[in-house]
């Protein structure tokens, strides 16, 4: 009897922890999303960092009442001075995500701050937020209407997220969703999904319309994203703002379960490799080439069909190319072999 009962608790405790996440894969399917894959690489998406100088060094502060009065009353003069003692800097460049196998066994990302350097006989330092970005492969809107991102996050008040979308061509990054901001509702839905992380599901087609709004509204229409548009990237910004002092202990940031519309050119027929091939016209002394447009090949040549030479190479505009024979021919050398292969 007590073995059945434990048998049917673990079952039970089994299934509740999966079922948010059951439930997520469930509506990102329902949406029509695919899940980036972090099995064994970062599935197409770019890690950028950012460097930063911080100062830090030890200030002295002295105060004093000339003329025994209280400070800045009748009777006397308080008077305050900071000296400084010494002064250094560092630039310092945010760590990079990477993927990683997280506490509940799923693939995902993480980023930890920069290693703490300021000592201890400092006495201040500036303080700065140093950003980590990872970038989408080009995401495609214009299959689907209501085009959404899923994905869940765990952090900080030390290390936040934010999401920033654009077109990657040098243009500005704009901001559509920031942790603890509560800004654009319409658009964003969050909850929690249990060991710390919170499940954000942005639609993405509105959240483009109120950008969209914004940039018109105050002069920025060349940077307008359509919400139909075949070109766009997300680019998750973790913010580092973690304590600097040498000695206290590093943050981390963790992304996972990421959801988004399908990548450009994803689910399109791929191109068949076409075989090249070689057409002589000794009546016309002429070899036509056949082979794929846009493909680079080599043609090779040989007098005993053991040793090759590459004796030109080219790429086709068209399925097929006319030359003189006489073009690839040496007046010293009567006869060759010749054959035609992509170039490596």
């Amino acid at each position: 009897m007590f073995s059945h009962y434990r048998y049917t608790v673990i079952c039970f405790v089994i299934l509740f922890l999966h079922l948010p996440k059951s439930e997520a894969n469930d509506e990102a399917i329902q949406l029509g999303l695919r899940q980036v894959d972090l099995s064994s690489d970062l599935n197409g998406w770019v890690p950028v960092t950012q460097s930063k100088q911080i100062n830090y060094g030890e200030w002295i502060t002295t105060g004093g009442n000339n003329g025994g009065g209280v400070p800045n009353g009748w009777g006397g003069i308080w008077e305050q001075t900071t000296t400084l003692v010494w002064e250094d800097f560092k630039t310092v460049t945010s760590n990079r995500f990477e993927r990683a196998v997280l506490s509940d066994g799923n693939n995902g990302l993480r980023v930890r701050s920069i290693d703490p350097f300021v000592p201890s006989n400092a006495t201040r330092y500036t303080q700065q937020v140093i950003n980590s970005y990872i970038v989408s492969p080009r995401i495609d809107l214009s299959k689907n209407n209501q085009d959404h991102l899923l994905f869940q996050y765990k952090s900080n008040s030390y290390f936040t997220l934010d999401l920033w979308v654009g077109k990657n061509d040098g243009s500005y990054w704009h901001s559509v969703w920031e942790e603890g901001q509560n800004l654009n509702p319409n658009h964003v839905t969050t909850r929690f999904v249990g060991n710390g992380f919170r499940e954000v599901k942005i639609n993405l087609e509105n959240a483009l319309m109120d950008l969209n709004l914004w940039l018109t509204n105050n002069g920025f229409t060349n940077d307008v994203i359509s919400p139909q548009t075949n070109r766009i990237y997300i680019n998750f910004v973790a913010k580092d703002n973690a304590n600097r002092w040498s000695g206290t202990s590093t943050q981390a940031l963790e992304i996972k379960s990421i959801w988004t519309p399908s990548y450009y050119g994803e689910g399109q027929p791929q191109q068949t490799s076409i075989d090249p091939i070689i057409s002589f016209d000794y009546k016309n002394n002429s070899v036509t080439f056949f082979g794929g447009v846009g493909e680079t090949y080599e043609l090779q040549r040989s007098v005993d069909l053991k040793d090759w030479q590459v004796s030109h190479s080219f790429t086709l505009t068209s399925d097929s190319e006319t030359h003189p024979i006489s073009d690839f021919l040496d007046s010293a050398q009567r006869k060759y072999f010749f054959r035609l292969k992509h170039k490596p």
